[in-house]
């Protein structure tokens, strides 16, 4: 019992001795101890970095009359380590991080990007640089996605089947025009080349499908544009026939050439010869070309569309 009110005696006697020291210092007496002060090695064994900030007693020395040890208050802290932390993300993401941005997802994304942009580059320009089959069909199609206007008409049709009605972004679609047998095409804004220098004898109807325009025997037929061969061979109507399938929707049908020359699957600039005009049978007369051209596989009056003599 009487060590326990020693420790007691002892214990209330420091705490008396605390609050006059802090007493006096806060009433800017200063404390006369006797200080020593470690050597210059020795220092950073004795310093002790003091909680800044308001500090709160503990409720089990208020309860005991004392002062509590002081800490820190806890929302102080709190704000400050969250600035600490913020600044810390700040300065890595800023800086490119600790290995200098390597693994940084942004900088990664970009660098990615790039090396695909340069790549792509590359492809493209080598493919202008490269006189291959391969590559006129490729700058054929770069061509036309770069110059052709897109095919609205067929996305129109396909959004109204599925949803109803046509949708704000497209252009409206006139309900006659559809129903026509041939479609008026004069307004597009594209050059197509002549099939071939000659003599029209029979215009454009709906029964015959195209227009036959008279030719010396051999002559050369070109394509109205760049397209690519779906179908050469021999029809009853038009003996040996090359149909051209360009871009936009369209195709071309040149009827009445001499077979050979050109394959399936082929590509065709605009201009260049799809063949050459086969003579009649029995060589007296003039060959004479059959040329219909189509849209959305409907006839289309040549006529519209390519200045013919």
């Amino acid at each position: 019992m009487d060590t326990k009110k020693n420790v007691r005696d002892r214990r209330m006697e420091k705490i008396r001795r605390l609050q006059e020291h802090a007493w006096r210092n806060g009433h800017g007496e200063p404390a006369l101890t006797h200080m020593s002060f470690p050597h210059e090695g020795e220092r950073g064994r004795y310093e002790r970095t003091e909680p800044e900030g308001p500090l709160v007693a503990d409720r089990y020395d208020y309860e005991y009359g004392g002062i509590a040890p002081a800490r820190p208050d806890p929302e102080v802290e709190w704000k400050r380590k969250y600035e600490r932390e913020w600044s810390s993300y700040s300065s890595r993401y800023r800086d490119g991080g600790e290995d200098g941005g390597a693994h940084h997802p942004r900088g990664r994304r970009f660098a990615v990007r790039l090396a695909l942009s340069g790549l792509l580059f590359a492809v493209v320009w080598g493919m202008y640089r490269i006189d291959h089959p391969w590559t006129e069909r490729a700058r054929a199609q770069v061509a036309a996605a770069l110059s052709e206007p897109m095919n609205t008409a067929a996305l129109a049709v396909w959004y109204e089947r599925h949803f109803g009605g046509t949708p704000s972004f497209l252009p409206a679609i006139g309900g006659g025009s559809r129903h026509q047998e041939a479609e008026k095409v004069a307004s597009l804004p594209k050059h197509y080349f002549a099939p071939m220098e000659g003599k029209l004898i029979a215009s454009f109807t709906p029964a015959l499908g195209g227009i036959l325009m008279e030719a010396r025997g051999g002559t050369p037929v070109a394509a109205v544009d760049t397209g690519m061969v779906v179908f050469a061979g021999m029809k009853d109507d038009t003996g040996y026939t090359v149909v051209l399938r360009h871009s936009g929707g369209m195709e071309s049908t040149y009827g009445h050439l001499n077979a050979g020359g050109i394959r399936l699957n082929d590509w065709v600039k605009g201009g260049e010869t799809v063949g050459t005009l086969a003579e009649p049978a029995g060589g007296q007369a003039p060959g004479a070309l059959f040329f219909a051209f189509s849209k959305e596989g409907k006839p289309v009056d040549p006529s519209d569309v390519i200045p013919i003599d």
